[in-house]
Formats: C-alpha cells, sequence, structure tokens
C-alpha cells in the first residue's frame, strides 16, 4: 500500500516523461513517512482515445487515485492529498506550460474485509539488501 492509479490523455507524452512522472510522485510517497516503500505502487496508463473538454483544441489531464488502507485520520489524509498533488503540480507546471492541462486527484481506502495480499517477496528482497 498505497496504489497510485495514474490515467492520462497521449497527447501529455510530447511534453511529459512519465516515467520521471512516476518516479517523482513515487519519491512523495515515501517522503510522506507514512507507507512503507515496499508498497509503494505508482503506475500510468495512457488513454489513446479521449475527448477532452470543448475537444476544440488539444488538452490533457491527468487524473489520479490513490488508495490507501482504511483507517487513517482524514487530517493525515488530506495532508497525504495535498503532498502528492502538490509533487504532481510541480512537474506538470515545469513541462506542460504549452498545453491546457486538467489536474485532479482522489483518495481512496481500500477495506481491509475485502483486500487480500498474502504474497510480497518485494519487501524481503528490501530487507536484504538492508532498505527501508
Amino acid at each position: 500500500m498505497p496504489h497510485l492509479f495514474i490515467d492520462y490523455a497521449a497527447g501529455l507524452e510530447a511534453y511529459l516523461d512519465m516515467g520521471a512522472f512516476c518516479a517523482a510522485l513515487r519519491d512523495a510517497l515515501a517522503g510522506t513517512g507514512v507507507f512503507s516503500p515496499d508498497g509503494i505502487r505508482v503506475r500510468a496508463h495512457r488513454a489513446d482515445h479521449a475527448v477532452i473538454a470543448d475537444g476544440a483544441e488539444p488538452y490533457g489531464y491527468i487524473d489520479m487515485i490513490l488508495r490507501i488502507g482504511a483507517g487513517r485520520e482524514a487530517a493525515l489524509r488530506e495532508r497525504v492529498a495535498e503532498e502528492i498533488y502538490a509533487a504532481a503540480e510541480r512537474e506538470v507546471a515545469a513541462h506542460c506550460a504549452a498545453l491546457p492541462v486538467m489536474l485532479s486527484l482522489e483518495v481512496q481506502e481500500i477495506a481491509a474485509r475485502f483486500s487480500v495480499k498474502r504474497l510480497n517477496t518485494v519487501r524481503s528482497r528490501i530487507d536484504a539488501r538492508g532498505g527501508r
């Protein structure tokens, strides 16, 4: 945990390196101090077919959904949302000045009762390297 899903308009790739964008958001998630590094997952999915706003010109969008374990205080969720959004906003502002862009983030809680995750060999690999 957490899982950050990024849905974005394909045209953004001419302005923004999505691999670097994902890495910046992974660093932001780790930097919150809330999440264990071995559980962080950031992935981006390009929308090859999208009509944005009035369709009159090329626009971009990045829609992010952050899924986290349930039970954290609202103030903590708000802080995490602000920190992740600010990191995304910095990246977009630095690279997409010539493209009108919409940026959004929603934080969702995962109900533990319906979440199964018994297998994680990543944790032992990180521990073996002395990470964490």
